[in-house]
């Protein structure tokens, strides 16, 4: 048994990518061909909208309480006996009133309580909450 001292090229251990390029290029010039050719613009025949009457929204009220214990429906500075007056003059105007409740972090919770038991006498069913962001 003779050994040979001369190596032999062995197989190459990386992928030949050069046909993969070029594959791509061929496919990257067919695309760029035929992408002007594609952009031709449809006719449309669309239908004519009606006049439908869009649905009432309700109004919606904003009231706020203080840190230092004083509301404001619709920015607008008020006591605790006219809220409940502003609260009735608006839900006769629009029954579907909303009220969004904000309360400020340092306010008395006895004075949220008491806007929030206002509110409900009043008779305005939709209440939520606005939080600060």
């Amino acid at each position: 048994m003779a050994f040979s001292a001369t190596a032999r090229p062995s197989a190459l251990a990386e992928m030949n990518v050069t046909p993969l390029v070029d594959v791509m290029l061929v496919l990257l010039i067919i695309f760029m061909v035929t992408a002007p050719l594609l952009s031709r613009p449809l006719d449309l025949s669309l239908p004519q909208g009606r006049d439908t009457p869009s649905p009432d929204k309700p109004s919606i009220l904003s009231l706020d309480v203080a840190a230092d214990g004083t509301l404001r429906l619709d920015d607008r500075p008020l006591s605790a006996r006219d809220l409940r007056v502003r609260l009735d003059d608006a839900l006769r105007s629009d029954p579907k009133t909303v009220l969004t409740l904000s309360a400020s972090p340092d306010a008395d919770y006895q004075q949220v309580v008491t806007a929030l038991a206002e509110v409900r006498a009043s008779g305005i069913e939709q209440v939520s909450w606005r939080g600060e962001r």
